[in-house]
Order: structure tokens, then C-alpha cells, then sequence
């Protein structure tokens, strides 16, 4: 035994086929013929000039059996020389001549980089070269009569049969199998196989492809896992996906959507995101979820749970346990962060979809109901869901195709002063003008967000407002045209530019109009601050819409470039009847008189809101009290009719 390697015996042949063994030598690189014991020559390949009958070899005896190679010297050669018939009678012998081109040949095959070797029929090592023991680090004698299956690891033992399959059916086979070094380590070897049924033998040649291996893993890796978490990703899931659906496999998907991650994004900056993802990945990854289950990151702040048994009843389970786990606070940059997850499962047992974008798609739309339901909670998807799905797809079509045809239109609601009503300005509304009705923005605001619409919506508004301020500004120098505007028109490239190109086109002054944005809008992207800044230096009067609903606003009072504050209906609806609330919204009105900002009540409908509104300090008022949305005739027919009550009421009181 000689560096924890057995010799196997070599398996004599039945007899000395000489036809079957010139196919043999002829195939070998390297000088080989047949000779008797005394060294005479049976048959040679074409290595050799020797005739049957020449002697090849001086040998003192080769009675009996022979269990190890034999070395013979002929000329400065060496041989080594082995039995190939049952009483030891027929030996086959291999060895290097010192001819010139002979000697060359010889060379290559014994020094190349390459691995040679020859199988015989029970798969035993019959011939070698020295790159065994340069890659590998076996000597000729130790690969003779070796069982080379027994340098694989056992993960790679499980390809012999498909591997042995192949020779047999096609006569070749090429794979990589990581075989183990005298040393103990592994280098990966490119082999390629030809059996040769006639002599039942095999040949092959081994390439050291170690270091090409180490760079296709890494690039698998890289194709296949997340680099941020280290987690799989969508490649890999779906993959995987893919591979259960086909061998009938009935999975489980839990989508796991972050609620308001972007305000840590854009609150504390983007590393501080990336290290809050980083520690929820290991935190969500030390759940135990089964040795079925794959986390992968789908992508931003999104996750998926793959569950390949268990149904419906242990997705939801495995829902809770995840959700349990994020109770306790992330520390970040020194601060405490809360996170939760919104979690939408589908199940291909209760699905008819057998895709893997099918069963993501359900499990989508379910995270995005349980966001609308409040969040930190998971939905499983089902018919209901279902068919809210292909709402909301008709709804995208439909709206897409009002777009095209100009059935997006803006209708003004007005806005007036407390105490007479009089009115003042309008805002501009999204509605959609279909063929059988007027739709209003709650049946397809939120498809036209989630289908990025909102830069084409709010275009289509913009249109209409400044064509109707257009004619209502030149009725009334201080009539003011409110127009809200979402966070993906601002991100739009040019935006202000654009927005104050048209304005100045239709002969208008920016002053005229009223840039309403929400606090949200300003926290989602770094960039909508400089844009703001731009609108207010173009002349633009920008208002803080929903005033109250957001997230520290308070300081953004102080901080954003605004010049009006629409406080949230939220707050008008309880103002009469509700001290707190009362004392809340009163003290909100005094600190934006004190900070100079001027103050619009949202959401007016009883005549007791309104004197409650107009007690605290808010003099400007807008809701259904009032007026509703209208369309723009209406509009002009109701501003005509509030002059000609003016003009009649100035003749009656003589000024």
C-alpha cells in the first residue's frame, strides 16, 4: 500500500487474443508490443520496428504468475512489462525507445499536462503517464491496477452509472469529476472517454481544469445568489421553481414585501438600507422553515419563500413564524429600526396556475392586498383575489387606452373663502371620462401607480389645468389654479422646465398656480427636494397636500421650501365634537400662521366644520359643502353666476 492506495489485481485474460490486442497496441502513443516470456515478439503497433518472431526483450525467467510490473533494459529503454494470458506465457510490453521521432512521441504522451490512461474491462488502470504524478501526485505504480473511481469524492460518485451509461451506448462520454490528490486535496479533471468494444478497453484523456472550475462557480454563484445578502435569487428561485412544477410537485410561495422601507432609504441613506436588508436576510434566514425551504431576495426590498411540500396550512405557519421574528428592532447607524413585512402565499394545489411567474404573480397580488388591508399581516391568495387581479388588469387596459384616445380630463373643484364662500381658485382632478360613465381616481389611481401611469396622468392634467387657468386668470388676476403633482413626475427628467415653459407659453404667470405634493412624495426619492426648490424659484407657489398624515411633519414644516399647508380632512372630520382633535388642529393652524404659511381646510362638508374651521384661523376652505368636482363649463357657468351676484348685490348696496 503505498500513499493509502491497494494495487488491484490485473484480470487475466482467457487467452492471447492477438487480434483483439493489436487494436490495443495500435491505440497506445507509445511503443507496445506482445512478447513471449523469453522476449520474443508476438506483435508490435507502429511505434516499433520489430517483426514477430525478433527478440524485443532480455529476460532472465517469467515462470509463474506475475504481480507487479517487471522492468526490463533494452538499449537505454526502459519497459515494463505485465501478463495478459492466464499462465504468465504473453506479456504486454510498454516502454520508450531513444529514436529520434519514437522518442518524441514517447515524451509527449509521458510528460504532457494532459492525463493518459487505459481501462481494462473491470475498469482497472493498465497504462498511465507521468501527469498522474505531477497533477495528482501518484506514481506509474501506484496507478497500476488502480480502481480510479476510488479517487472521487461521493458527490461525484452518482455520475459513474450515467457516465458508464454513455460508453456503453455511444462509445464515448466527457465530464469533470474532482479526484483526490496523494496529499489529500482535489483538483478538478476534464475527462474525456472512449470504449472501445472490440478490445474492451477505454481510453482517456484528463485535463486539469481546476482553476477554470474555481471562476465557472464563482460565476455561478454570482448567477444564482444575491450579493448584497448573500441569499438566492431570482434566477435561482425560479429555477427551482421550474424544477418542482415539472416532476408534479405542488409548492408553496410566501411573498414577503417590506412595509415603508423607503423611508429608511431615503431618511437614512442607502447604506443604511443595504445594512438593514443584510441583517433582516440573516434574521429571516435563522427561521426554521424545513430543509425544503429556500429563501431567495426577489429583488429591492423584496423576498420570497419557496416551500416545496406542506400546502396552504404550513405557508401560513411558516407566515406567522416570519412575521414573529421581526418584532424585536434592527439596530442601524445607532438607531433602533422596526421593520415588518407584508406577506401575500400561493399554493399550486389551489392555483390552476403551473408556472412559476403564475404562482409569483398570485403570491404578488396577495402582498399588495395585504398592504392595502394594513400591512404586518399575510393574505392568501384566492378566487376573490383573483378576480380583483383581472379588474385591476382590464383597468390597466382600459386606462392605457384613455390615455391614448384624451379621456383623462381634469375636473376643478373650487376653493373659498371663509366666511362668505367666495371663491378663490380651483384644484384640478384626475377623471376618467369612460363610455357609460365618469370614473373617479379611486378605481384607478393606484393601477396607474403600479403600471407607471402617473407621469402620463398627471401630463394629461397639466394640459387641461393651465388651458383653463388660461381663461379663468384673465377673468381674475388672483385666481389661483391648484394642480397636484406624484413622485414619479418629479423624477420625470426636466420636469420644471418643461412645466414652466408651458406656463409662460399660455401667457401666464407661475404665481397663478398652486404645486400641491404630499409628504410622501417628498420622502420617496433624494431627488424631489432640488426639484421643489427649482418650482419655487421659477416663481411656482408649492403646497404641502394632506397636511398631517405623513411622517415628521412638524420639521418638514420648517424645512420644505412650501407656501402652503392643506391640513388632511382626517382632521376636519373630527374637529367638531372632538376636543383633541380640536385643540391638535388649532395649535397645527397657529404654528403655520407663525411660520407664514397659509392655511387651506380640506374635506368641508357640514356648515358646523366649517365654523369650526374658520374659529381656528382657517380662512380658506374647500369640500363638498362647498362645491364638488365639475367639469370646466361648470366651472365658468358658476364663477359667472358669483360675479353677476357680486355686481347685483354692489348696485343694491350702492358701491
Amino acid at each position: 500500500m503505498t500513499n493509502g492506495l491497494t494495487h488491484a489485481p490485473t484480470a487475466p485474460l482467457s487467452g492471447p487474443d492477438v487480434s483483439a490486442w493489436s487494436a490495443v497496441l495500435s491505440a497506445m502513443p507509445i511503443p507496445a508490443a506482445l512478447v513471449t516470456c523469453s522476449g520474443d515478439v508476438i506483435a508490435t503497433n507502429r511505434w516499433l520496428d520489430f517483426v514477430p518472431g525478433e527478440r524485443l526483450l532480455h529476460a532472465t525467467s517469467c515462470a509463474g504468475e506475475v504481480d507487479a510490473p517487471l522492468r526490463f533494459g533494452v538499449n537505454d529503454s526502459r519497459w515494463r512489462v505485465r501478463p495478459v494470458d492466464d499462465n504468465g506465457q504473453v506479456l504486454l510490453a510498454t516502454g520508450e525507445r531513444e529514436d529520434a521521432g519514437d522518442h518524441l512521441l514517447r515524451k509527449f504522451f509521458s510528460s504532457g499536462d494532459s492525463l493518459f490512461v487505459v481501462y481494462d474491462q473491470a475498469g482497472l488502470v493498465i497504462e498511465s503517464n507521468s501527469a498522474w504524478e505531477t497533477l495528482l501526485g501518484y506514481t506509474s505504480d501506484e496507478v497500476f491496477g488502480l480502481d480510479s473511481w476510488s479517487l472521487l469524492p461521493d458527490d461525484d460518485l452518482k455520475t459513474r452509472a450515467a457516465v458508464e451509461h454513455d460508453l456503453r451506448t455511444h462509445g464515448r462520454a466527457e465530464t469533470n469529476f474532482k479526484m483526490r490528490t496523494a496529499n489529500g486535496t482535489y483538483r478538478l479533471i476534464r475527462w474525456a472517454l472512449h470504449f472501445d468494444m472490440s478490445v474492451g478497453r477505454c481510453f482517456g484523456i484528463g485535463r486539469d481544469v481546476t482553476e477554470e472550475g474555481k471562476i465557472t462557480a464563482e460565476l455561478e454563484r454570482r448567477a444564482f445568489h444575491d450579493e448584497l445578502t448573500g441569499l438566492g435569487n431570482r434566477a435561482q428561485l425560479i429555477e427551482r421553481l421550474d424544477g418542482i412544477l415539472a416532476s408534479g410537485g405542488s409548492p408553496s410561495l410566501l411573498f414577503c414585501d417590506l412595509d415603508r422601507f423607503k423611508i429608511v432609504n431615503d431618511s437614512l441613506g442607502h447604506q443604511a438600507g443595504d445594512t438593514l436588508l443584510t441583517k433582516l436576510a440573516e434574521r429571516l434566514a435563522s427561521v426554521d422553515l424545513g430543509d425544503d425551504a429556500l429563501l431567495a431576495r426577489f429583488g429591492g426590498d423584496e423576498f420570497v419563500v419557496l416551500l416545496e411540500h406542506g400546502g396552504d396550512a404550513r405557508a401560513q405557519q411558516a407566515a406567522g413564524r416570519l412575521l414573529d421574528n421581526l418584532v424585536d428592532p434592527f439596530t442601524v447607524a445607532t438607531r433602533l429600526i422596526h421593520i415588518s413585512m407584508s406577506i401575500g402565499i400561493s399554493s399550486a394545489d389551489l392555483s390552476p396556475h403551473r408556472t412559476a411567474q403564475g404562482l409569483l404573480g398570485d403570491a404578488d397580488t396577495a402582498a399588495y392586498e395585504a398592504k392595502k388591508q394594513g400591512r404586518k399581516r399575510w393574505i392568501v391568495f384566492d378566487e376573490q383575489l383573483r378576480s380583483a387581479a383581472e379588474r385591476r388588469l382590464d383597468v390597466e387596459t382600459g386606462l392605457r387606452r384613455a390615455l391614448t384616445e384624451g379621456l383623462i380630463q381634469p375636473h376643478f373643484q373650487p376653493i373659498v373663502s371663509l366666511p362668505d364662500g367666495r371663491i378663490t381658485g380651483a384644484e384640478a382632478l384626475v377623471r376618467w371620462q369612460a363610455a357609460d360613465r365618469l370614473i373617479g381616481p379611486g378605481e384607478f389611481l393606484d393601477v396607474a401607480e403600479d403600471a407607471g401611469l402617473m407621469p402620463a396622468l398627471g401630463r394629461s392634467v397639466i394640459t387641461g389645468a393651465i388651458r383653463a387657468a388660461a381663461l379663468l386668470v384673465a377673468r381674475d388676476a388672483t385666481f389661483q389654479m391648484s394642480i397636484n403633482v406624484s413622485d414619479p413626475e418629479l423624477k420625470v427628467p426636466g420636469f420644471c422646465e418643461l412645466l414652466d415653459q408651458e406656463v409662460r407659453a399660455a401667457g401666464l404667470d407661475p404665481s397663478s398656480f398652486l404645486i400641491e405634493i404630499t409628504e410622501s412624495a417628498v420622502l420617496a426619492t433624494d431627488s424631489a427636494l432640488p426639484v421643489l426648490r427649482n418650482l419655487r424659484a421659477a416663481g411656482f407657489r408649492l403646497g404641502l397636500d394632506d397636511f398631517g398624515t405623513g411622517f415628521s411633519s412638524l420639521a418638514h414644516l420648517r424645512e420644505l421650501p412650501i407656501d402652503v399647508v392643506k391640513v388632511d380632512r382626517s382632521f376636519v372630520a373630527d374637529l367638531v365634537g372632538d376636543p383633541v382633535t380640536h385643540a391638535v388642529t388649532a395649535s397645527l393652524v397657529r404654528l403655520c400662521h407663525a411660520l407664514g404659511l397659509d392655511v387651506i381646510m380640506e374635506g368641508i362638508e357640514t356648515a358646523q366644520q366649517a365654523a369650526a374651521s374658520e374659529e381656528i384661523g382657517g380662512s380658506v376652505a374647500q369640500g363638498h359643502l362647498f362645491h364638488r368636482a365639475m367639469p370646466f363649463a361648470d366651472l365658468e357657468s358658476l364663477l359667472d353666476a358669483e360675479r353677476s351676484a357680486c355686481a347685483e348685490n354692489g348696485a343694491l348696496t350702492g358701491h
